[in-house]
C-alpha cells in the first residue's frame, strides 16, 4: 500500500462514513455614524464611519472576542459584506476601508463570513449537536473497508521542543511550537513512506476551571493550557499507521493565536514554515542526527522521497504552501501526494505535477463558501500537460469541525462546538436524517 494519496483519501474519507482599494478621496460632507449598536437586538457591537483618504474607514467594536473560524472575517454594512476585515491583535475590533460612499449612511454595521451576515449563533460551546435518528434501513456491503486496520500493531509517541522552538518569517518573526504526535507501525521493516498532518484554525488555549478559550497570546497565558488539536487525527492516523505509514501529526498553535492580525496571507507561509521544519528534523532523526528523543523514534525508519501531506482548514492551505516551498529547494522531499481536507484558498495557488485530492464537507459551517474547490479546478487547468493525479469528494452531511476530535463537543478535552449553526436545516440541522453523526 504505497500510495499516499490513495491511502489518506480513504481513511479520511472513513473516518466521516464511520465515525469534517484604492479611490481618490471623496468629497461632500462627511457622514460618520455615531458609535450605535450593530443590529436592531444584540448585535455585534458599536461601530463608527469617518471620511479617510480611499473612500471610509469602518470600524466595529465588538461586545465579545471574535470566534476563532479558518474563514476570514469580514464587516457588512445594511446586510452586504464590505470584504475581509483587518483584525486587532486582541480579537475585538474590526477594520474596513472601502470606497463605497453608501457606507457613510448605513444603519447597520455586523461581522460577515464568506459574504453573509450570519442568521443564529453557532450552538453553545461545550454542547453536543442533536443526533438523527437512526435509520432502520439496510445498507449494501462495501466490498473493502477503507477504516479496516492493516497488518500492524500502532504505537504512539510524542516529541516536544517547547513552545518558542521555532521563528516563522511568516508571523514577522514570532514563535511557535514544535510538537506533534507519531504513531508508528510496529515491526515495519526497512524505511517506511512518511504522512504529515496539519491541522486548522482554531484557539490556541483554554482555560481548564472556566471553561473558556483564548486565541490573542502564545505561549498560553498563565491558569490556560494549550489545545490539542494535534491530537484530533487518531483515526485516519492509526489506519494507515498499521498499514506501514509513519504518520506525524503536527501542532500550530503559535500561527493559530497570531496569523489574522501579524500576516498578510492568513497564515499559509507560517503554516508551510512550521511542515518543513519537522521534515527537516525528521530527516536529520532518521539519519541519527539532531534532538535525542527524535533520533530514538524516527532513526533509519523513514523514507523522505515518499511523503504524504494532509492538511484540515486552514492548514490546507498550509500543507499546499508547503509542498510549493519544498518544490523550490535544491534537494527537495519527495513529496507524492497532498490532501487538503475542508480547506481554505486565499490565495488561488495552484499545485503543479503533485497527485492532490481535496474533501469538503457538505454542511461545512466555517468554510462554507466551499473554496477549497479551487485547488482543484485551479491546478488541473493551468497546465495542460500536467500529468498529476487530482480528484474532489464532496461528503454528504458531514461539517468542518467533527474532523478533528478536540474540535467535537462531548469527546473533545477543551471547549468545542459544531459548526452548523442554522438547526431546523432539513439537510444539515442536527436532527437531518442526512447529517452524519460526529462518530
Amino acid at each position: 500500500m504505497r500510495s499516499p494519496v490513495r491511502a489518506l483519501t480513504k481513511a479520511l474519507a472513513a473516518a466521516v462514513t464511520a465515525a469534517t482599494l484604492s479611490t481618490p478621496l471623496l468629497t461632500g460632507p462627511a457622514h460618520a455614524a455615531p458609535p450605535a449598536p450593530a443590529g436592531p437586538s444584540g448585535g455585534d457591537g458599536t461601530w463608527t464611519v469617518e471620511p479617510v483618504s480611499g473612500g471610509h474607514r469602518v470600524t466595529l467594536h465588538l461586545n465579545n472576542p471574535l470566534p476563532v473560524r479558518d474563514a476570514v472575517p469580514e464587516l457588512a454594512a445594511d446586510g452586504r459584506s464590505l470584504g475581509p476585515a483587518e483584525e486587532s491583535p486582541d480579537g475585538m475590533t474590526l477594520t474596513v476601508v472601502t470606497p463605497d460612499p453608501a457606507v457613510a449612511t448605513a444603519s447597520s454595521v455586523d461581522v460577515a463570513w464568506n459574504g453573509e451576515v450570519p442568521e443564529t449563533t453557532v450552538a453553545g460551546i461545550g454542547k453536543a449537536a442533536p443526533q438523527p435518528p437512526k435509520s432502520h434501513g439496510k445498507k449494501a456491503p462495501t466490498p473493502v473497508d477503507p477504516a479496516a486496520p492493516g497488518p500492524y500493531a500502532v504505537r504512539h509517541d510524542e516529541y516536544d521542543l517547547g513552545d518558542t522552538a521555532i521563528a516563522l518569517a511568516g508571523l514577522g518573526g514570532r514563535q511557535a511550537e514544535i510538537r506533534a504526535k507519531v504513531y508508528l507501525p510496529e515491526g515495519a521493516r526497512g524505511r517506511r513512506p512518511l504522512v504529515v498532518f496539519l491541522h486548522g484554525r482554531h484557539s490556541a488555549c483554554y482555560n481548564p476551571t472556566a471553561w473558556t478559550t483564548s486565541n490573542t497570546q502564545w505561549p498560553c497565558p498563565a491558569g490556560q493550557r494549550p489545545i490539542a488539536s494535534y491530537q484530533g487525527y487518531d483515526g485516519p492516523a492509526d489506519v494507515l499507521a498499521s498499514h506501514g505509514y509513519v504518520v506525524v501529526s503536527v501542532s500550530a498553535n503559535g500561527v493559530n493565536a497570531a496569523d489574522n492580525p501579524y500576516s498578510e496571507d492568513r497564515g499559509a507561509l507560517a503554516r508551510g514554515e512550521v511542515v518543513m521544519r519537522h521534515l527537516d528534523l525528521l530527516a536529520d532523526a532518521g539519519k541519527g542526527v539532531g534532538d535525542a528523543k527524535l533520533v530514538s523514534l524516527f532513526r533509519g525508519r523513514l523514507d523522505m522521497a515518499d511523503v504524504g501531506l494532509m492538511g484540515h482548514s486552514r492548514g490546507g492551505e498550509g500543507v499546499v504552501k508547503a509542498a510549493l516551498m519544498n518544490a523550490g529547494r535544491a534537494t527537495p522531499y519527495g513529496i507524492r501526494a497532498v490532501l487538503p481536507l475542508a480547506p481554505t484558498d486565499f490565495a488561488r495557488a495552484t499545485l503543479p505535477g503533485t497527485p492532490m485530492a481535496v474533501i469538503l464537507p457538505y454542511c461545512d459551517g466555517d468554510v462554507s463558501n466551499q473554496q477549497g474547490q479551487h485547488f482543484y479546478d485551479d491546478s488541473r487547468y493551468a497546465d495542460a500537460g500536467d500529468p498529476a493525479f487530482r480528484s474532489s469528494l464532496m461528503v454528504m452531511g458531514a461539517d468542518h469541525n467533527f474532523f478533528n476530535t478536540e474540535w467535537t463537543p462531548g469527546v473533545a478535552h477543551a471547549p468545542a462546538s459544531d459548526d452548523w449553526s442554522k438547526r431546523d436545516d432539513p439537510v444539515c440541522g442536527g436532527a437531518a436524517p442526512s447529517r452524519l453523526t460526529a462518530a
